[in-house]
């Protein structure tokens, strides 16, 4: 498959925009006029087929927005957004760098622009971003249009606001007051320049502090003290010495670079300190929502984090399995969810589109309503009642909360899915367990039926014509088949009971060696004419556990063994202490089995392919397993060097051990 052309010039740096397709970028600032120029590249877009862009710079240095200039701003995004353009807000100080490093980097081919109708001095003094814009532009195409003069008019407030506090500067010419006290005292002892560094520091300070207007006023005031106080003849405003007015100039400079660069970064700290609450917010709710598996917990933990990283209230809303909405978490109808505000929700609901308060879809709601929407349908509907002044909502408000409602619906998906899945998990499952008993019942109890049968009927239908040893061969045929068909039903049940943890344990002290015994007793017949060997540690303390289950589990061992081994091979059964721990080891001399059987023997109704006529249901070990794990010990098996297979348990000492009593003969006795 080939690159893309985006692809090849990125790899070999060469510089974009590249021709591979149409790709519009309009600028956005909180004017009336940025609605005309976003409705004008929709048009364009739309007709061109292209993808486009609406982008805001904001800039730390200047006065930060006021309410209707945010309401503005959000209004016009909103807009870009209902219009199918991508938003996208930076920060910057350059607006016209950050634009064109952002068409770059998109690979916008035409960017729409706005030119405010300012006078050609204003322009000289502060700059056209426009005319910054078209000089530094390279290889994109620039549509500049100028704005209207209504839009001007719209633009400027009825009445001018005062944005920075009257205590902002009484605060300044107070700081001002004493630093000029302290210069007074030390003025003997300093000199002139000295004490002119002094009076520098409240600019200085009122500069980071309050902001450039403060500065300034600080730099003015200063500089009339000084003049005033020290500098010849004193009192007097008017020097003897005119190079002293350059003082006047020092301080106002000092304070407008010190004022601009302390009024950017206290902006890039705000920005900084918002970007870092939003991700935060973010990583914690996912985090708390990364191994949650269940629907109703995982949607208290959605509606807390949201609630508390908006400071409101919150509620989601899922349907139920005819379609209709209910609540799940967070707030109830006595907060705000009345049948009004419900019916908001629905309409998001069967939409797909976010409204209530600060949209322009029902905005006299209360709340604010945001779907779960997934790449299907709607998965539910998250609901806030914020608390705004603003009409619209702000860009990051919104993608904040955006953002958690995609995350919400990514949850509530994933916990469905896993359901689903979980279903058909055990839909398998119960197929698989279902088509294993009808050949087990198939085989394993139609073979011993069948061999009962035809002996009962020989006896019956041959009376007094069969020896007493013949007569026996068949009593015993009986007897065999009718325990091959105990033991098989007892798997099922033991199985049954393992999976539905009915199973309880009755732990006592018991003897390792008694417990060979008995399972070796009950495989009597079986182990006939097979070798058996039993290797006990003579030191081998009791072990707290269930005799009943323990002695069924070396039963199936053995049982096994026998199956997958040559008649007449040797079987070995041994048991030792190490470390705090019994193992105990079944080892037969067969073929031994392959790697890829070793991971699946422990399965239920796993069972191997034998050169043997090898009967049973393949529950035999799944049955050891359950058991020894519920004594909370491990089972494992592995190939025999000599040949065959060592299938081992190991189970926990745990408290302290007993010693076997001892009678006067030196001999122990059984504890049981």
């Amino acid at each position: 498959m080939f690159p893309s052309s985006c692809t090849a010039m990125r790899d070999h740096s060469i510089e974009g925009p590249w021709p591979t397709g149409d790709r519009i970028m309009v600028c956005v600032s909180p004017s009336p006029f940025s609605a005309q120029l976003i409705r004008t590249a929709g048009r364009i877009a739309e007709g061109m087929k292209a993808e486009w862009l609406a982008v805001y710079i904001e800039t730390p240095g200047r006065s930060p927005l006021n309410e209707a200039e945010r309401d503005l701003l959000a209004r016009n995004l909103q807009l870009a957004v209902d219009l199918g353009a991508e938003t996208i807000t930076q920060t910057g100080n350059d607006i016209a760098g950050e634009l064109l490093e952002l068409a770059k980097k998109r690979n916008v081919s035409q960017i729409i622009i706005g030119k405010s109708l300012h006078t050609a001095f204003w322009e000289r003094i502060h700059g056209s971003i426009a005319d910054n814009v078209i000089r530094r532009s390279c290889g994109a195409s620039i549509y500049v249009f100028p704005n209207k003069p209504e839009a001007e008019k719209q633009k400027m407030l009825p009445f001018p606001t005062l944005r920075i506090p009257l205590i902002n500067y009484l605060l300044p010419l107070m700081t001002m007051a004493l630093v000029t006290i302290l210069a007074g005292l030390v003025y003997p002892y300093l000199g002139l320049a000295n004490v002119a560094m002094i009076l520098i520091l409240p600019i200085l300070f009122s500069a980071v502090k309050w902001g450039t207007g403060p500065a300034v006023t600080a730099a003015v005031v200063c500089s009339l003290i000084f003049d005033y106080f020290y500098i010849p003849p004193v009192p007097g405003f008017i020097p003897a010495d005119l190079p002293y007015l350059f003082s006047l100039v020092v301080f106002i400079i000092v304070a407008l670079l010190t004022g601009t660069l302390s009024g950017r970064l206290q902006q890039q700290v705000i920005s900084s300190r918002q970007r870092e609450k939003r991700m935060a917010a973010l990583y914690s709710l996912s985090r708390d929502i990364a191994a949650v598996s269940d629907i109703n917990p995982a949607m208290e933990i959605v509606a807390r984090r949201v609630s508390e990283t908006t400071d409101s209230q919150a509620a989601i809303l899922l349907p139920d399995q005819n379609g209709k909405l209910e609540l799940r978490a967070g707030a109830s109808s006595q907060d705000f969810l009345n049948d009004s505000e419900l019916a908001v929700a629905r309409w998001a609901f069967e939409r797909g589109e976010i409204a209530g308060k600060g949209t322009k879809t029902l905005n006299s709601a209360v709340g604010l309503y945001i779907p779960l929407r997934t790449e299907q349908y709607s998965q539910g509907v998250l609901c806030i009642k914020l608390d705004i002044k603003e009409r619209y909502l702000q860009l990051e408000q919104r993608r904040l909360l955006e953002a958690f409602a995609n995350l919400t619906a990514l949850l509530v998906t994933r916990i469905k899915l896993a359901e689903l899945a979980k279903e058909s998990q055990l839909a398998a499952e119960s197929e698989r367990l279902r088509t294993a008993l009808f050949d087990s019942l198939s085989h394993d109890l139609r073979t011993p039926l069948a061999s009962i049968i035809g002996a009962v009927t020989s006896i019956l239908e041959g009376e007094g014509f069969f020896s007493p040893e013949a007569s026996h061969d068949l009593l015993q045929t009986i007897k065999h088949g009718a325990l091959r068909m105990n033991r098989f039903v007892g798997n099922l049940l033991d199985m049954a009971k393992l999976e539905s943890g009915l199973i309880r344990l009755n732990k006592d002290w018991c003897d390792i060696r008694e417990i060979i015994g008995v399972a070796v007793r009950d495989m009597k017949d079986p182990l006939r004419g097979r070798p058996l060997k039993v290797e006990v540690s003579p030191d081998m303390p009791l072990v707290k556990v269930d005799f009943i289950v323990l002695e069924q589990v070396l039963v199936n061992l053995l049982d096994n063994a026998i199956k997958y081994s040559d008649t007449g091979s040797e079987i070995c059964i041994s048991a030792s202490q190490d470390n705090k721990q019994v193992k105990v080891t079944v080892t037969d001399y067969g073929q031994g089995i392959s790697d890829e059987d070793l991971d699946h023997i422990f399965d239920k109704f796993y069972r191997l392919k034998s050169p043997h006529q090898v009967s049973g249901t393949g529950l035999g070990l799944a049955i050891c397993k359950g058991l020894i794990e519920t004594h909370q010990g491990s089972i494992w098996a592995s190939n025999n060097p000599r040949g065959g297979l060592d299938v081992s348990f190991i189970l926990p000492l745990g408290e302290a051990i007993p010693y076997k009593p001892v009678d006067l003969d030196g001999e122990e006795n059984n504890v049981h």
